[in-house]
């Protein structure tokens, strides 16, 4: 009995590509209705398709394809953490007075889309690495 640790088939792709156009098409009409830019609007839509990309199954889905989307994932938790304390230190808070201001921080909905998109490319990238590897 083979249990996949994926749990979308592989067609939710699909859906996940349809949510991050509807998540920037509704990002360009609040600013086109507001005059602002949401990146938490943004970043929601972001994150949901980036979750049914990456976390469904692969047409190829064997071991190797597993591991090679974990490494991705801890790579990209790691990296994306490092962005986003540089990123809430550097520049959000660059200012900080104790006592007098609050401290700024990015949303979790955009870490968590900053890490699915870093390991989601960063996984397409290892597998294109493992084609070119099998045709030497």
């Amino acid at each position: 009995m083979s249990r996949n640790s994926f749990p979308y088939s592989y067609w939710t792709k699909i859906l996940g590509i349809l949510i991050i156009i509807a998540g920037i098409i509704s990002f360009f009409l609040q600013h086109h209705k507001k005059g602002i830019y949401d990146f938490n609007e943004l970043a929601v839509g972001l994150s949901w398709g980036f979750v049914f990309i990456f976390f469904s199954k692969e047409r190829t889905d064997d071991e190797m394809v597993r591991s090679l989307k974990f490494k991705a994932l801890a790579i990209a938790v790691i990296v994306a953490f490092s962005i986003t304390h540089l990123y809430n230190y550097v520049f959000l808070n660059w200012r900080f007075e104790r006592g007098k201001d609050v401290i700024l921080s990015i949303s979790a909905y955009q870490f968590l889309a900053l890490t699915l998109m870093i390991a989601t490319a960063y996984f397409y990238y290892l597998k294109y690495q493992m084609t070119l590897n099998e045709g030497e």
